[in-house]
């Protein structure tokens, strides 16, 4: 994987030093919830093998003209732009592009959010009066991950699973595998029997081996595994 992509957080440090908040609803705020967001996403990206550069490495610490400047100077073949709408919009994500390309992008991520955060989509739209639109030099695309109000619950709750969700729709547009989840193995039940097919015999079920034994000592019985196969004899 040759490409690198940029992927930035919504507003933080202005031009003038002063701090950019962006919407702000009872406390939270949009640079706040989008920073967890965007370290999730990144996380996610460069877990799958993609070059990723982004202001969440570093706090959110630059402007959104300086993210853009930084993404054409290291010549970036995709921006991201993490943000969330303001606290009398609509409930739903919305992706913001200008170009072919953008829109392509930005129906991997609505159809990503969608089918992993189970979120309404406010559709993907165009704009063509956005600087992280129209000043980067590659595909970009602004994502409204939804209402700081309505959808508060969800970008505060699940800043991990809405980053991987965002990384896997990224990961669709660029044709990248997506790593599987690794699953849990399920925890072994052991079952203190007379016998295995004698279930009315049984004296208890125990995820704790040293305790189902035990209890086989205690009664002479055996101790079987989930499949049925006896794996200690009682002492008595």
């Amino acid at each position: 994987m040759s490409k690198t992509i940029s992927v930035q957080c919504g507003h933080g440090v202005s031009l003038d030093g002063s701090w950019d908040s962006g919407c702000v609803y009872k406390g939270h705020t949009e640079a706040g919830l989008m920073l967890k967001i965007t370290r999730a996403a990144v996380k996610y990206l460069r877990a799958a093998g993609v070059k990723v550069i982004s202001d969440a490495d570093h706090g959110n610490k630059k402007n959104m003209i300086e993210d853009v400047r930084w993404a054409n100077r290291v010549g970036c073949d995709l921006y991201v732009s993490i943000h969330c709408d303001y606290s009398g919009a609509p409930k739903g994500v919305m992706p913001l592009f200008v170009s072919g390309s953008g829109k392509k992008l930005g129906k991997c991520l609505e159809k990503s959010i969608k089918a992993d955060m189970k979120m309404k989509s406010r559709g993907v739209q165009k704009r063509t009066d956005l600087w992280e639109l129209n000043g980067t030099d590659m595909t970009a695309c602004i994502l409204e991950t939804g209402s700081i109000r309505g959808d508060l619950a969800t970008l505060r709750d699940k800043p991990d699973a809405y980053g991987k969700a965002i990384a896997k729709g990224i990961c669709s547009y660029l044709g990248v595998a997506f790593p599987a989840s690794k699953k849990k193995p399920k925890a072994e039940v052991y079952r203190v029997r007379k016998t295995w097919k004698d279930t009315k015999s049984q004296k208890g079920a125990f995820k704790d081996l040293a305790n189902a034994k035990k209890c086989a000592d205690k009664n002479g019985y055996s101790v079987f595994n989930s499949k049925g196969k006896v794996i200690y004899h009682g002492k008595k």
